[in-house]
């Protein structure tokens, strides 16, 4: 299928280019090949220890290289691995860049990435559709009578699991929260037997196993850009900047439905997800168009929910309001990387629902703490990262 960007896509690496790295230009960046820049300024005369000693201790106000390109009358772009444009101010004094993830020197898009935005709209279908905990607790029965008993007692798998991490956090001061969502993981996917409360997430009892992504095509630098992202809602906004795709931007994405192992071990496999497709018909047979079903209705929400709280976008409403409206009636959207947000990659839109019994657990994990003081915000998730006043992450398959 052709992936097209929508809006600023950042998927990073890990890597940051630092002002040791990069040599910033009106409209412009330019990566540099330090090598190579180092080898001339010793031909040209400059006493390698004094570099180094620069590098160690770099100058407050200036950019690593500045004093030496501009004393010399060097041209940057003779040393410039690659060049960027630059969407959004640029740092006066020094900034660093989150690199785009990239296979010998060009950009793609990970196969995991897609996948785990479909993931998360299927995710988030099974237990809207078929989240109730009668059949949760049939489900869970065969490995925990304990556990399905809890769950019986609840009017939903959503209420039960918010009662569970209620608990949970509260007994146990080193809660992994990281791991949060292990047990919703198991019920939904597939399970096996584990330790407390009975029950593991187990990968080869998952029908997602017959949905193969593959890594998108490698795709040009020319596509690339440097956006200055804008966290509105931040009281103290910190500047971020990263490579990331620029809308427009086309490649390939292999995606296989592979019937064949749902159809042979459809005995093997017992979350709600199965359930979900049994009830449909034949798994193997329904299981391509659930996906493409959960994609629509997910992120078809996710637009809604977006347009009724245009109010945190700030001065940027309108122009994201125009955006989202034109991702109206468009198939196949999915929003991934970075800067995509809590609700986007998350089932945070059933949990919100949940009124004061979410907020309960929300504050126990720690989200939307105040980072300046003690208390937490009222209005979680309260801010929104934008690259050229648009929400990032968002893509099209067709």
């Amino acid at each position: 299928m052709m992936l097209k960007v929508l809006s600023p896509l950042h998927i990073g690496n890990g890597n940051r280019f630092t002002p040791v790295d990069i040599y910033p230009t009106k409209g412009r960046v330019y990566v540099l090949d330090v090598e190579g820049l180092v080898n001339d300024l010793q031909r040209l005369g400059v006493d390698l220890e004094e570099i180094l000693v620069l590098l160690k201790n770099p100058p407050g106000k200036h950019y690593v290289w500045k004093g030496y390109i501009e004393e010399y009358h060097l041209n940057p772009s003779d040393y410039a691995l690659y060049s960027l444009p630059v969407f959004g101010e640029l740092g006066k004094t020094s900034m660093q860049i989150n690199e785009f993830i990239k296979s010998s020197g060009r950009p793609y898009i990970p196969g995991s990435s897609v996948k785990g935005a479909i993931r998360t709209a299927v995710f988030y279908k099974v237990l809207r559709e078929c989240g109730d905990s009668g059949t949760a607790m049939n489900l869970v029965a065969d490995f925990s009578q304990n556990l399905a008993r809890e769950i019986g007692y609840s009017e939903s798998l959503i209420n039960y699991y918010l009662t569970y991490l209620d608990r949970e956090i509260t007994r146990n001061r080193r809660f992994d929260r990281k791991r949060a969502d292990d047990l919703l993981e198991a019920i939904v996917f597939g399970m096996e037997r584990g330790r407390y409360p009975g029950i593991r997430y187990e990968p080869k009892r998952d029908p997602m196993r017959a949905l193969i992504v593959r890594d998108s095509q490698s795709i040009g630098r020319k596509h690339l850009a440097v956006y200055r992202v804008e966290a509105v809602g931040n009281p103290s906004p910190i500047p971020i900047w990263v490579e990331a795709l620029q809308p427009g931007t086309e490649t390939e994405v292999e995606l296989k439905f592979d019937s064949g192992p749902l159809r042979m071990n459809a005995g093997h496999f017992n979350g709600l997800l199965w359930e979900c497709l049994k009830n449909r018909g034949r798994s193997w047979e329904v299981f391509e168009g659930f996906v493409w079903d959960a994609v629509r209705e997910f992120y078809k929400a996710i637009i809604e929910h977006e347009l009724k709280n245009l109010s945190k976008f700030g001065r940027h409403g309108s122009s994201v309001r125009s955006f989202y409206e034109g991702l109206k009636g468009k198939n196949k959207i999915l929003r991934l990387g970075w800067g995509s947000g809590w609700i986007s990659t998350t089932i945070g839109l059933l949990l919100v629902e949940k009124g004061w019994k979410w907020e309960q657990v929300r504050k126990k994990l720690g989200l939307g703490k105040n980072p300046f003081g003690r208390g937490f915000s009222r209005d979680f998730p309260k801010t929104r990262r934008l690259a050229d006043g648009k929400p990032m992450g968002w893509v099209m398959l067709g």
